[in-house]
């Protein structure tokens, strides 16, 4: 139910929206007519001397109708025209006082006409058009046809009475208005129609937007869960991989890079001893410190799996050394109690580091099964320190602590 009456508050803004453009059409076309009528009335040169007495009504009227038209033209602008629920009511009694009041002035001088010319054609012209230009309500249109209708046809019956000079007047209205009136009725049912699938169109159209867009955001979610190690939120292996993939391509030239491997020192005793639990909890914490310092040196940190890690940047020698010493003593700084280690109470790491200049990819595999290969050397030399291959690929200890 609020569904369908959401669609119906919308349909009606939009035929709202949609007779107020119009309006404008008919404001033109009648500002142009009433221009040219007051006109052809002011020199009175097609007028008898009896008729010229009717002169200055028409001028007046059309007048009228002219700054009517104006207001219009001038107040109700496309581009200024937001319907909103709270302004609905406002516009709609504009367009339905536009329509009563031109049909009205019409009407008083449609009566001049008969009296003087004996047709209705002004009115019956108009009637047509307003029945075809504008998509409104029958129940709306219906008490101003009892007003205007009758009043030309009493006029025409006090002028002329029972004569041919009534009929022609009555024939011509007794086709045209009910004419009018079916044009009207299809009018507005097929704007309506219209109004009410362009709107279920577009409803579709945002849902399927929103669709994807939702599709969009669970497909990354997934991408990056794909490529994020769950427990520490790093980089996984396969991002790892992705990320060497990666500096691959952009190899032109030579370019320095340093992978290092690290190792939590003793972890299954840890985990033996403390339980898996705060094993975990071990992991998070230093896995969160390399991420902290990767970003610290524009590097890269993921976990390589278990209690590995591996880290990736592309700075010189020195500094490499430099970022090693500063994970053992940061790592050590964590205080994390580990009375299974055999070299301290704490948590400590290992580092196996390869320092190249690598201009292609399978460089990049080599290094980093250097990097694995000095972590062992690490370990072998006691742990807790950080053991180096150079760019040539030839041992070398770096400071061991």
């Amino acid at each position: 139910m609020e569904n369908q009456e959401k669609l119906a508050l919308s349909i009606r803004k939009e035929m709202i929206q949609f007779n107020l453009k119009r309006m404008r059409t008919v404001a033109w076309t009648l500002m142009y007519v009433s221009t040219i009528i007051t006109i052809i009335h002011y020199g009175e040169i097609f007028f008898s001397k009896t008729e010229r007495a009717m002169v200055p009504a028409y001028i007046t009227i059309h007048v009228i109708l002219f700054y009517i038209d104006l207001a219009v033209l001038l107040f109700v602008k496309e581009k200024k025209i937001q319907i909103s629920t709270h302004n609905l009511r406002k516009y709609e009694s504009i367009l339905l006082a536009y329509i009563y009041t031109v049909l009205l002035l019409i009407t008083v001088i449609t009566a001049i006409d008969v009296y003087f010319f004996k047709h209705a054609v002004l009115y019956e012209v108009l009637f047509l058009m307003i029945c075809t230009v504008f998509a409104v309500p029958f129940r709306k249109f219906y008490w101003i046809i009892l007003i205007t209708v009758p009043a030309i046809l009493i006029s025409a019956y006090i002028s002329h009475g029972i004569s041919s000079e009534s009929i022609d007047i009555f024939l011509p209205m007794s086709l045209i208005i009910p004419i009018g009136l079916v044009i009207q009725r299809h009018t507005y049912k097929v704007q309506k129609q219209f109004m009410t699938q362009h709107i279920l169109l577009d409803e579709e159209m945002i849902k399927s937007k929103q669709l994807a867009t939702l599709l969009a955001k669970k497909n990354n979610e997934l991408s990056e869960q794909a490529y994020r190690d769950t427990l520490t939120n790093l980089p996984n292996r396969r991002a790892f991989n992705n990320k060497l993939t990666q500096i691959g391509q952009q190899l032109n030239n030579s370019k320095s890079l340093t992978v290092m491997m690290i190792d939590i020192d003793y972890f299954k005793n840890f985990n033996d001893y403390y339980g898996h639990l705060q094993g975990d909890e071990a992991l998070i914490r230093v896995a969160a410190l390399l991420k902290e310092i990767a970003e610290k040196y524009n590097a890269f940190a993921a976990r390589w799996g278990g209690e590995e890690f591996v880290f990736v940047s592309q700075h010189a020698l020195k500094f490499a050394e430099h970022v090693c010493e500063e994970v053992l003593e940061e790592v050590r700084y964590l205080n994390i109690r580990h009375e299974r280690s055999k070299i301290a109470d704490i948590i400590t790491v290992s580092i196996g580091m390869c320092h190249v200049n690598v201009s292609n990819i399978e460089q990049l595999k080599t290094c980093c099964d250097l990097a694995d290969q000095a972590l062992y050397k690490a370990k072998q030399n006691g742990r807790n320190t950080f053991y180096s291959k150079n760019e040539n690929y030839d041992e070398g200890v770096c400071s061991p602590i």
